[in-house]
């Protein structure tokens, strides 16, 4: 498998492989919770299927909180394409929440972090991890009652096997930076 490299003025520098899944985590700057209405959340969540679907990135998991969002993803044959899937991602989403709350041209979003998932345990974790987030912040009880995390539609669409294998995984010792 042909590793590819992202320069970027930081290290470690990013890593890019085809049909591998990645861990995307972001948050608002200064913490602010700009996505603080349902309406937000959905529109967010909709142009993140819109720029995954045209970038080619297979949404596998996803957790969007207030003022944070994770991502599991597939990357497709093109991987090193994540910076712009996230950059179109984050400037339609910074244009419209803007517009919506009359703040033209405020800076809303962070950078993001990714991480490839080349381990099955550290894979499966993630999955939990961002499948069950809602409740780690205290926004719910039962993930089922949170529309904007992919818990319901993991449970419906996982099959029992692999869903098993992913509650089977812990997720307590994962550290991503959240805390928010």
């Amino acid at each position: 498998m042909e590793e590819i490299y992202r320069v970027y003025p930081h290290n470690p520098p990013h890593l890019f492989l085809p049909d591998v899944a990645y861990i995307i985590t972001a948050r608002m700057r200064n913490q602010k919770q700009v996505m603080d209405t349902a309406e937000k959340k959905a529109f967010f969540f909709r142009e993140l299927v819109t720029q995954a679907e045209s970038f080619h990135w297979q949404l596998e998991a996803w957790a969007i909180l207030g003022n944070h969002y994770h991502l599991v993803a597939r990357s497709p044959e093109e991987a090193a394409n994540l910076p712009d899937f996230i950059g179109t991602l984050h400037s339609q989403t910074a244009i419209e929440f803007n517009r919506r709350d009359g703040t033209l041209g405020r800076a809303i979003w962070c950078n993001y972090r990714d991480t490839c998932l080349t381990y099955e345990r550290s894979y499966l974790a993630r999955l939990h991890y961002v499948h069950t987030n809602p409740v780690k912040h205290g926004v719910v009880q039962d993930p089922l009652e949170y529309p904007f995390c992919s818990y319901r539609w993991f449970i419906e669409q996982g099959g029992p096997g692999f869903v098993g294998r992913v509650w089977a995984q812990p997720c307590t010792g994962i550290r991503i930076e959240d805390d928010v």
